[in-house]
């Protein structure tokens, strides 16, 4: 533990940075980089090599196999609403961080996972269970890193093409320009045809997705101690979906268009025990939806368009070899634009009118100190968030760990999160209540794990209690609840040979406290998953199996609302990649092996069999 301790608190000159390409450190537990065995809770790292081999055509593709994960909003293929529920709770329960920084996201406070740029993800860092100590608010159920900057030097084209009339070309160059300047830009394309979501309206078309992505990324060593950098992400979504009604009318939108942007500033410096680094950030989000038949310009045009602002700064020092203190604040202001528009749904035939909401600050304050005294590893960490809207509220996490023989470690860990209602919640027109409470939640977690030389295995346990959860299920208007989450995850990497297998099983119970104990909607009980990977003569084989249960779900089109429940699913995907020069790959997927036949949301049809190949070529 000491050893452990000793490398985390000695960072590295690219302390606080958020592109190491270094599988075994992180950025995500404490904003700080330390190795991923010094945390006292549940992370997965996705490193660029795994994203090649997985061959993803989104996120959901990337991520949906990872512990804890399901993606139970999920209205089609390619480019749909997909909204990713971590251990039971909400979709906007999940932090998302682009870069280490919040990103802007819809007025529901949902990031939607199947739009969001795959092209020039260059590492994913996905931590389970609450880290609002840190983070702030929405960090309920988890937080997840999305990381496009890189450090190495390469310059890489990339083609695809495949099911539905699938076509994507992605490039992109990171070079050092002098000893001391790194340069990054990387662009992409991507579009389908697709297929009819929803086969049994009165609206047979095909649902088709078109995306453009940039990235710009600058990084200027100014000496031995202090390092600029600057980025730009963005992006520009188009697609076509279905509204699961038989009635089809021209104020019920099926085409939508999202640009985002988010711009990221910070200067970071490193001396022998002081480390510190100051950002600043600002994005946005604009999602405009319409009926395709009437047009762009439709008089029933919805525009819902958010900001972010982030202003934060960090210092960590380290005061012995088996510990550090660090300390941190920032600032966050979330704006619903002025262009923003909704329906009225209490017109017939519902009109357009102005959807506002007022600025929302919050300003936070956080310690944190981890010791060692080997072999007891012991983290406290404390936050403050003062909310223009819902005022202060304090947030804690802390961890015990024991390093136990013959290389097992057991961890238990107490931790508490708040989220403030979104937008969506509060103001949405015909659906707004602004009398919600904001959601507090209080996690307790046990986590056994063992390091061999050919396994390793963790087993979490873990207790979510949250209190004024805001849900709508069959109703217009949200409200709060009360929900109990225990859930059990057991994940096993393991080698056979040549064979490298990564598994997880899992059970989550959720208890509505307020509805007679039943269980969330769109959240299975259980869930289990497969990836194995092989070197053969060159090439690099996969396969993956994932498995999710019955879920309960909500007919809508019935009234009162109906309660279903929809039957689990097993599907396959199989890839491979080969070296046909020292420069050229070429790589081909098949999704949905055995062309199962499944819905995660009722009335939305998933995929069927998808195959896609393509090439990369490096400079």
């Amino acid at each position: 533990m000491t050893r452990k301790l000793l490398v985390a608190t000695l960072l590295p000159w690219a302390a606080f940075a958020q592109n190491s390409t270094d599988p075994t450190s992180i950025t995500i537990y404490n904003r700080v980089e330390q190795p991923l065995t010094s945390a006292l809770a549940p992370v997965e790292v996705i490193t660029k090599a795994e994203i090649e081999r997985r061959q993803p055509r989104s996120l959901v593709d990337l991520l949906e196999t990872l512990p804890g994960m399901q993606f139970g909003t999920q209205n089609g293929g390619i480019g749909q609403n997909s909204s990713l529920f971590i251990r039971g709770t909400n979709s906007d329960h999940v932090l998302v961080l682009l870069n280490g920084k919040p990103m802007a996201r819809s007025v529901s406070g949902d990031a939607n996972f199947s739009q969001l740029p795959v092209n020039n993800v260059e590492r994913i860092e996905y931590i389970r269970g609450p880290r609002a100590a840190i983070y702030g608010s929405k960090a309920i159920g988890g937080v997840v890193n999305i990381i496009t900057t890189s450090q190495v030097n390469t310059a890489q084209v990339s083609v695809t093409t495949g099911s539905n009339d699938y076509y994507a070309a992605d490039v992109s160059i990171n070079q050092w320009v002098t000893d001391a300047t790194r340069l990054q830009v990387a662009t992409g394309y991507r579009e389908t045809r697709g297929y009819d979501v929803v086969s049994n309206n009165k609206e047979p078309d095909r649902d088709g997705f078109e995306s453009k992505n940039l990235t710009l990324g600058v990084e200027h060593q100014l000496d031995q101690h202090w390092t600029f950098d600057a980025n730009l992400n963005t992006w520009r979504d188009e697609v076509a979906y279905d509204v699961n009604s038989d009635f089809i009318n021209p104020w019920n939108g099926d085409y939508s268009q999202t640009t985002a942007y988010q711009a990221d500033t910070g200067i970071r410096y490193k001396g022998e025990q002081l480390n510190s680094q100051f950002s600043v950030s600002y994005g946005e989000t604009e999602l405009l939806s319409w009926n395709e038949n009437e047009g762009k310009d439709s008089q029933y045009q919805t525009n819902l368009s958010t900001a972010v602002t982030q202003v934060a700064g960090l210092t960590q020092y380290n005061y012995a070899d088996t510990g550090y203190v660090l300390a941190g604040v920032d600032w966050q202001r979330e704006r619903l634009l002025s262009r923003s528009r909704a329906q009225d749904w209490n017109t017939f035939p519902p009109g357009l009118i102005s959807f506002s909401a007022p600025n929302r600050d919050n300003t936070g304050i956080y310690a944190s100190v981890l010791h060692s005294w080997a072999p007891v590893s012991i983290e406290l960490t404390g936050r403050v968030d003062d909310n223009e809207q819902f005022g202060t509220h304090d947030t804690w996490q802390t961890a015990v760990s024991v390093d136990l023989p013959e290389q097992h470690k057991a961890t238990l860990s107490y931790g508490t999160a708040f989220k403030a209602p979104s937008f969506t919640q509060l103001y949405w027109p015909s659906y707004e209540k602004p009398s919600l409470e904001p959601e507090e939640s209080e996690s307790w977690e046990f986590m056994l794990s063992g390091d061999y030389s050919l396994l390793d295995w963790q087993l979490n346990l873990y207790r979510n209690d949250i209190q004024n959860l805001i849900s709508r299920q069959g109703e217009r208007k949200f409200g709060n609840t009360d929900v109990v989450i225990k859930g059990l995850e057991l994940t096993v990497k393991m080698n056979t040979g040549p064979l490298h297998h990564t598994a997880s099983v899992e059970h989550t119970d959720i208890d509505d406290l307020n509805n007679d104990g039943r269980q969330l909607i769109r959240r299975a009980k259980r869930k289990a998953s497969w990836t194995g990977d092989i070197d053969v003569a060159g090439a690099n084989l996969f396969a993956q199996v994932l498995y999710v249960g019955e879920r309960n779900d909500s007919d809508f089109s019935t009234w009162p609302t109906g309660k279903v429940v929809l039957p689990s699913y097993t599907i396959w995907n199989i890839g491979a990649r080969y070296p046909l020069t020292d420069n050229l790959t070429l790589n081909g997927k098949v999704n949905n092996l055995f062309d199962k036949d499944y819905q995660v949301v009722l009335d939305y049809d998933a995929p069927d069999m998808e195959f896609y190949v393509g090439a990369d070529y490096r400079f």
